[in-house]
């Protein structure tokens, strides 16, 4: 394979342009309306976790990259086709900590950053139109009447001197050099000399008025700025974007991309009076539209193969066919036919058996007096088990876990299963679905069980280009991180996968578990907040992991959890917020109804880029309802002992199915 690695260039804001377009790939326009919307006329927030491709999104709709894709017309002709100019702007540009002084006046720093602000903003603006006026040499421009616009605004003499667009740029580039040198003078005197030239807004939101008289062609033209990672900016800083929000409706909107944390306040300057959400501003969640997009795995493919096509070869290697890239046959994938067989011999997890009968009849035998005399659990278990395929043999002891009761015969609860079982086998038709249903539910986590009951070295296996699809949850530079790690793994093994021969379960299992602790462990480095969301996402992790691997499953794959929001404490509101924002966990804004109280509980999810870390399914199934006690146990960062606690009780509960418990001391409910 070519050195470079194609999938290592992960971050959209180190692209070039031309990189912003070849590596672009849509995945239908009115999913990307409901994105940019570059329409309306009310601003919006695009928030999403890390890598979601906020970045990517706004650069591709800036003017910027989208003279790149036409550069055969000219700028004007782009601006009329389009009926919008959009610049774009990184908050991280700013070095906005140079106007955060807590010794001084609030308000004057916070003014002098809103002006710093706004000569960035139209600086992008003139600068691109600076090209559309020498990309259309045939066109006439009047630079007089855009200048005499712009001069009504401010008080400073200095702009009468310009003659055109080009000094009105300089002029702007001036300014905003004055304001550097003010604040590096500050740094040694404590004095601000400062010139404001214009008062705050009245710029940014109204040079359009100025293009309109530029060019009659742009008269009707739509100004969006795009403002991307805002968490960078502080409190008082946001309050200024927001004030431009609130005031700009009509002359000019704001795309502003964000983590899901980014948003610190809602208030504007002075009055400090709030932007309420569908009347100054609309929230999109990125994350959202990508995870629910049933696109998804189509758009994962092609972006992987826009990233080989980009990354990998040179102009003469590179295939003339965009779907030359075909990922099933480059990453062999996990056998499921024939109840697992050919897995289960490749990996030897027969070994296995032993254990799980040993588990099964310690069960069974700890409530020996819930049998008939004449049945014993060796009985039992050779009953169910005997003759079966080993996956089958495991999902007939957790149909019978399920399934028993004291009002039922042990013996012919058993002999029901198997017979259920063997008309399974033979495809014959039945009455009664349960057990093909019950494999299809359960298959998976028995699967997994099988490797922990093997007590081997191998892991539990993650493999094949959907699974990493699934694991990568609506997230490219999740893809990106797997694919870049199992591209490493291939290259030191000099292993050709995407040409010459696929990509081992065992190699890419190891780049999974490898990508899925960077993503715990790496990517989330935030602060003590962080650490304590981190430290509940491992307890919740441990709750969907004790359920999986007992022996009486209590959900299928489970992944999620459900809950009363009423049953968090303050303390364990923040922690889950905090898990929330950094992304270790995902909230289905849907939520779930309970089943008796018809209450709608939230439902909560860990993230499946994760999921391999605690060796769990990475597609949401089931979901276990917590009581308010294991909520907190779980979330509250001082009732990490009791939570220790509860989960030794959960792993009894879980894998003694048969326990009779005490009419003396009642078992405390933890579901």
């Amino acid at each position: 394979m070519n050195q470079a690695n194609p999938f290592s260039h992960i971050r959209a804001s180190d692209y070039t342009d031309e990189e912003i377009n070849a590596l672009w790939v849509g995945f239908g326009s009115s999913a990307i309306d409901a994105v940019i919307e570059p329409n309306s006329r009310i601003s919006k927030y695009i928030l999403g976790g890390k890598g979601s491709g906020k970045t990517h999104v706004l650069r591709y709709h800036s003017y910027q990259v989208a003279r790149k894709r036409v550069h055969d017309e000219t700028g004007l002709s782009t601006l009329t086709k389009q009926k919008f100019l959009a610049v774009f702007l990184r908050a991280a540009a700013f070095d906005a900590s140079r106007f955060e002084n807590v010794s001084s006046n609030k308000n004057t720093w916070q003014q002098i950053f809103g002006i710093y602000f706004e000569l960035m903003l139209i600086e992008e603006v003139v600068d691109a139109l600076c090209e559309v006026q020498s990309s259309s040499a045939q066109d006439q421009f009047d630079d007089k009447a855009f200048l005499t616009e712009m001069a009504s605004i401010t008080s400073n003499k200095s702009l009468l001197t310009c003659a055109s667009l080009g000094d009105f740029l300089q002029w702007i580039k001036d300014q905003r050099g004055n304001i550097d040198d003010a604040i590096n003078h500050w740094a040694f005197t404590n004095q601000l000399d400062i010139s404001i030239p214009f008062n705050l807004g009245s710029a940014a939101l109204k040079i359009n008025q100025a293009i309109a008289k530029w060019h009659p062609l742009l008269a009707s033209l739509r100004l969006i700025y795009l403002i991307d990672e805002i968490e960078n900016f502080s409190t008082l800083q946001q309050e200024v974007v927001n004030t431009f929000i609130r005031y700009g409706e009509g002359q000019a909107t704001f795309r502003v991309t964000g983590r899901l944390y980014a948003v610190k306040t809602y208030a504007t300057i002075n009055s400090g009076e709030e932007n309420r959400e569908d009347s100054e501003y609309k929230i999109t969640v990125l994350d959202d539209i990508l995870r629910k997009h049933r696109g998804y795995p189509q758009f994962a493919k092609k972006f992987i193969s826009n990233h080989l096509v980009s990354g990998s070869f040179s102009d003469q290697e590179k295939p003339s066919h965009p779907n030359f890239f075909d990922p099933k046959k480059s990453f062999e994938e996990v056998k499921t036919e024939n109840f697992y067989d050919a897995a289960i011999q490749n990996f030897n997890l027969d070994a296995a058996r032993p254990h799980f009968i040993k588990n099964f009849t310690s069960a069974i035998s700890s409530s020996k007096r819930l049998l008939s005399t004449d049945t014993t659990p060796d009985q039992i278990a050779h009953t169910l088990t005997n003759g079966f395929p080993l996956l089958l043999q495991k999902l007939n002891i957790l149909q019978f876990c399920k399934k028993f009761s004291v009002r039922i015969s042990a013996k012919d609860l058993a002999e029901k299963i198997v017979k259920d079982c063997a008309d399974f086998t033979l495809n014959k038709p039945t009455k009664e679905k349960y057990y093909s249903v019950a494999y299809g539910h359960y298959a998976g986590d028995l699967f997994a069980q099988l490797f922990a009951e093997a007590r081997s070295s191998t892991k539990l296996p993650y493999a094949g280009f959907d699974t990493f699809v699934r694991m990568s949850a609506g997230n490219p530079r999740n893809l990106l991180i797997i694919l870049g790690r199992a591209y490493d793994i291939a290259s030191f093994r000099a292993i050709d996968f995407i040409y010459d021969e696929s990509l081992s379960i065992g190699l890419q299992t190891e780049a999974v578990l490898a990508s899925a602790r960077v993503a715990y462990d790496k990517d989330a480095g935030y602060g003590p907040m962080a650490e304590k969301a981190k430290a509940a996402t491992n307890r919740f992790a441990s709750v969907l992991r004790a359920a999986r691997y007992a022996l009486r499953i209590p959900e299928v794959s489970p992944l999620a959890v459900s809950f009363l929001d009423d049953d968090l404490s303050d303390e364990s509101r923040e922690v889950l917020q905090y898990a929330i924002h950094y992304s270790f966990i995902f909230e289905n804004r849907n939520g779930r109804r309970d089943r008796n109280t018809r209450r709608l509980n939230r439902k909560m999810q860990l993230n499946p880029m994760m999921a391999p870390v605690w060796g769990l399914s990475l597609g949401r199934r089931g979901d276990l309802k917590l009581t308010r006690q294991l909520l907190n146990y779980i979330f509250d960062p001082a009732l990490g002992d009791e939570f220790e606690k509860a989960l030794r009780e959960l792993d009894r509960t879980w894998n003694n199915p048969f326990r009779i418990r005490s009419t003396r001391q009642p078992q405390k409910e933890l579901f």
